[in-house]
């Protein structure tokens, strides 16, 4: 069997995009419900404006329908749910997340109570089960968990890159 012996390692990484990563999650750790809203000022923006545009532009011809109309005013209306109400959509977002956790969670305490008549192992199952009734329950009732989660992964990602990158640079000299 012959063996592989690597004389270099060479690499195009650079710093730019850990470092993009770490403010990134930064940020996201940090001051969740800032992005919520950022972000959503950013789609009331951009939903305004396509909704005021094609309203302009509907306007200019000459074979208008309702459902023109119709669209445009659902386009304004999103715009300025997304601006005024973007606590509210951070919520929506919790619930979603915190709802889908539970529905597995049940759905994992149904499988388990049906193995525990049979196998007594099956109690692993339905305290798995409860733990996620519970972890959902959390994700629905605390705020920014969902944002403030995300950006410690990206953060740890991001500092593994850069622990990465120093070390095949101190590997190539």
């Amino acid at each position: 069997m012959q063996k592989i012996v690597i004389k270099r390692y060479e690499s195009k990484k650079t710093l730019v995009t850990p470092v993009i990563f770490f403010i990134i999650g930064m940020i996201l750790f940090l001051n969740p419900s800032g992005i919520v809203n950022f972000i959503s000022y950013i789609f009331g923006g951009v939903f305004l404006a396509l909704g005021i545009g094609k309203y302009i532009a509907d306007n200019k011809r000459n074979d208008k329908t309702t459902g023109d109309t119709f669209y445009s005013v659902v386009m304004v209306v999103l715009g300025v749910i997304f601006i005024f109400f973007s606590s509210a959509i951070e919520f929506l977002i919790r619930l979603a997340i915190g709802i889908w956790i539970i529905i597995n969670a049940i759905n994992t305490i149904a499988i388990g109570s049906n193995l525990a008549r049979v196998e007594k192992k099956a109690v692993v199952t339905l305290i798995i089960g409860f733990i996620l009734l519970l972890m959902g329950l959390y994700t629905i009732l605390v705020e920014n968990l969902v944002l403030s989660t995300l950006g410690l992964v990206i953060l740890i990602y991001s500092i593994l890159e850069i622990v990465d990158y120093f070390y095949i640079q101190a590997k190539n000299r």
